[in-house]
């Protein structure tokens, strides 16, 4: 008799969060069906710069691992050089998106629903411990403006994280490159972050761009340009 109670009240639970899952999914369409075509021009400007600094930040570090295969390593160097470059530039300007992002949120009096970040979607363990930590902390927020600002938050500190470890992978790698195979593995672990965070970062911007827009704030839009 205690196992059927327990059974069906589990059972309950489950049925209670796919239906939450899918009133929130269905909830996100309607808000997206607002975004206006300035918002949507905004939002593929940044995009575009995010993902041409991702490509070049690739094509660096998979010419550089190439070359230092080849035994090549001035030239596997010399990219080196090129992609720390890429990443110094390419970090803070994704931290100002993210703080433009965090700071205008607090002009929106209601902002689209949005979800936790995934800890499968990464593969460094410290950014799966944050990702775990977001979900945590997302269920004890009640509005969805702090859970908007928690996530953000959270894609911050990712940032800085991935951005310390690609820069000492980096300079073990310049150091000694004849023994450089882990380093140049989790700079493949790094990069595969680095692109999730960025994708995730582009996701709460466009959520930002859509609430704006439903309070018809469309003035404000000519601002955000990082």
């Amino acid at each position: 008799m205690g196992w059927a109670i327990i059974v069906s009240i589990l059972a309950g639970l489950v049925l209670l969060y796919l239906v939450g899952r899918r009133n929130e999914r269905a909830v996100w369409r309607d808000w997206e069906l607002v975004l206006t075509p300035k918002g949507q021009a905004v939002y593929r400007t940044i995009e575009e710069r995010v993902d041409t600094e991702l490509a070049l930040m690739k094509t660096a570090y998979d010419n550089a691992q190439h070359d230092d295969r080849l035994g090549s390593f001035e030239e596997a160097r010399h990219l080196l050089q090129i992609g720390h470059q890429i990443i110094e530039r390419f970090s803070p300007s994704m931290l100002r998106l993210l703080a433009i992002t965090l700071a205008f949120s607090r002009m929106v009096s209601a902002m689209a629903p949005v979800e936790p970040l995934r800890p499968s979607d990464f593969r460094l363990r410290q950014l799966m411990s944050l990702a775990y930590l977001n979900r945590i902390l997302h269920q004890f927020l009640v509005s969805t403006g702090e859970r908007f600002r928690l996530r953000v938050y959270i894609l911050g500190q990712g940032f800085g994280l991935a951005t310390r470890y690609l820069v000492r992978a980096t300079d073990r790698i310049m150091r000694r490159p004849s023994e450089a195979e882990q380093e140049w593995q989790q700079i493949d672990r790094i990069q595969s972050d680095l692109h999730t965070l960025s994708a995730e970062s582009l996701r709460s911007f466009r959520v930002l761009l859509t609430s704006l827009t439903a309070e018809r704030k469309e003035d404000v839009l000519e601002l955000i340009n990082p």
